[in-house]
């Protein structure tokens, strides 16, 4: 449960790159999924907490996990999709926390073998993603005396999916990244949430409704790929902690 939990809240994260780049219109510089995944990764080490690190930690296993999954399943790796492929995207992490605290994730980068030459410009990588989002995301903050933006929050088809829909709701999921969203950031108009049955493993942001989704299905997904793949992993890849 600890790592679906952490995947599903890494997702969220994600989609809310998504909602930032698309509703405060920033400009951005090679591939949106990859901003995303950074936008992400920075809003939880910033939260400095035991926590969010391991929101972030379980997020790089997942990718290891679906990675060595696709590869036992000879799934050819789809190099021109829009995402980074599963194991880039899970060193990509590894690589954003060792640059914010090279001593602190010392450990981290030689479990998961990142040679010293990178864990040395993850540093740079950090610090010049770090620079760049906050100096996109300054002129949206939200002052103390500007009203804070109405963010709707739904959950549907919870007979559906009783389990998972019952432990995001009773985990406040979706109204912790909205009052965050909320209290953040200066939105030009309304926007809203919703965890529902999407018929697939999937989380998205719809433009034309203003609605971000968290599919249900997703949330199973995890405990899935946890379930098959997690004791069958390489001992190198498998989480120490």
């Amino acid at each position: 449960m600890e790592f679906a939990v952490g995947k599903t809240l890494f997702v969220m994260g994600h989609e809310m790159g998504h909602v930032v780049i698309n509703e405060l219109e920033l400009p951005v510089l090679g591939r949106e999924e990859d901003a995303a995944d950074s936008f992400a990764i920075i809003m939880a080490l910033q939260l400095r907490s035991e926590f969010s690190e391991r929101v972030l930690m379980e997020t790089a296993r997942g990718w290891f996990l679906s990675s060595y999954r696709d590869r036992r399943a000879k799934t050819a790796p789809s190099y021109y999709g829009e995402h980074s492929l599963d194991r880039q995207r899970a060193y990509h992490v590894v690589c954003m926390m060792v640059g914010s605290d090279p001593d602190r994730f010392k450990a981290l980068a030689k479990e998961a073998k990142l040679p010293e030459w990178r864990q040395r410009s993850c540093v740079h990588d950090y610090r010049a993603a770090v620079w760049s989002w906050e100096k996109a995301l300054k002129p949206h903050r939200r002052s103390a005396d500007q009203p804070r933006a109405t963010i709707k929050v739904e959950y549907k088809d919870e007979e559906k999916f009783p389990i998972t829909a019952g432990i995001l709701r009773h985990m406040g999921v979706l109204e912790a990244f909205a009052d965050n969203a909320a209290d953040q950031f200066a939105w030009p108009r309304p926007f809203s949430m919703e965890a529902r049955a999407c018929g697939e493993p999937n989380a998205r942001w719809f433009f034309a409704t203003r609605t971000l989704v968290l599919c249900h299905e997703l949330v199973e997904h995890f405990v899935a790929l946890f379930r098959s793949y997690s004791r069958k992993l390489p001992a190198e890849l498998r989480s120490k902690r």
